[in-house]
């Protein structure tokens, strides 16, 4: 279904998050009006903005669930396993990886997602010709390529640590991204803090992890008004602790979620949001707003709240399914304990497709 058509039932609106009654006018690929009474309409059920994954390595997919081993042993550049794997790998064989990592997003609910790639130029046209608009693709430097050459295929950079490169590099790299509106993204605080204070110098569009991070550190993000990304499943799968999620928000640090590598955990942000609320929040909106809005702005869309003018990326939820059943806050249940079978309907740019996979 395209062109202009309705939903209607109960909608998580706005940047806020309320739980109305009503309807949502989709036209093209905007959301052209919302209005508060219900109404006759094709689409029915529980309207959210569709997810976006802040954070992944999709070109690991080709490796999935590895062996628990420390950190560095696993994905620390050059020579990490997953590394070694990657080198190893035919072109082909990681395009066939990172469909099936593609279609497992899209399955799940998330319309976008951000990448930090490797392979410099080669490995980031292979991303962004797969993705069909649907990545924000952050390259790494070959060591083949400049960073002009990068940057005219990338949407920016996505920086391993500010301890992997010579600082006159790192800077070099950064203030050319910079000059070209490109989108910064750097690791920092996974395995120890060595390396925060020099990834808040870079004043990144964002960073990830910050496991490690103190206080001070938290204080020093928030006043820089830097984002953060957390992926606490991948930070339990390689044993450096969990983010202090709680503590960053408190401090004024505005947060998003991602799933990180493929190769340790499924790239399903139903899983990362009900990990993220139970363990750290016990906020359901907040844990959804990281989910969407939150990181829908890291990587500059238009995207991830309900209300006119926002783009037409949905999920529509079946209400008559058995995890909507009793459900005293349906905001919450989507949070806590919802899954791909629950969607009835995907929004993608304004064109409505049936979950067709679903169990009910």
């Amino acid at each position: 279904m395209q062109g202009e058509y309705t939903i209607s039932g109960i909608m998580i609106y706005g940047e806020e998050f309320e739980v109305r009654e009503g309807y949502v006018v989709v036209e093209g690929s905007r959301i052209k009006e919302v209005g508060f009474e219900r109404c006759d309409s094709p689409i029915e059920g529980l309207i959210c903005p569709a997810f976006v994954n802040a954070h992944t390595h999709v070109g690991d997919s080709i490796a999935k669930d590895l062996p628990f081993l420390p950190l560095l042993e696993l994905v620390a550049p050059p020579d990490g396993l997953k590394h070694r794997i990657l080198n190893a790998a035919s072109r082909s064989a990681i395009a066939d990886g990172m469909r099936s990592a593609l279609d497992a997003m899209r399955r799940t609910g998330a319309c976008h997602f951000i990448d930090f790639r490797e392979g410099g130029v080669q490995g980031s046209s292979l991303l962004k010709g797969l993705a069909g608009g649907k990545a924000t693709v952050l390259g790494r430097l070959a060591p083949e390529d400049s960073v002009e050459e990068l940057l005219s295929v990338a949407d920016g950079v996505g920086i391993s640590s500010a301890r992997d490169l010579p600082a006159e590099a790192l800077h070099a790299i950064v203030e050319k991204a910079k000059k070209s509106r490109k989108i910064i993204g750097i690791h920092a605080g996974e395995l120890n803090r060595n390396d925060i204070d020099n990834a808040i110098e870079i004043m990144p569009d964002f960073l990830v992890h910050m496991t490690q991070a103190t206080a001070s550190d938290m204080r020093r993000v928030a006043d820089h008004g830097i984002p953060v990304v957390v992926c606490p499943r991948s930070n339990a799968v390689t044993g450096v602790g969990l983010p202090p999620v709680k503590q960053m928000r408190e401090a004024g640090i505005t947060l998003a979620l991602g799933t990180d590598n493929v190769m340790m955990n499924s790239p399903d942000m139903f899983r990362e949001m009900e990990w993220a609320d139970k363990l750290f929040l016990h906020d359901d909106a907040y844990a959804l707003r990281m989910a969407t809005l939150n990181a829908a702005r890291l990587a500059r869309l238009n995207k991830g709240a309900l209300k006119p003018g926002m783009d037409a990326d949905l999920l529509v939820f079946n209400l008559d399914s058995d995890t909507f059943k009793s459900s005293q806050n349906l905001l919450s249940t989507i949070v806590r304990r919802a899954g791909p079978d629950d969607i009835s309907y995907f929004i993608e740019e304004g064109k409505a497709w049936r979950n067709c996979s679903r169990k009910y």
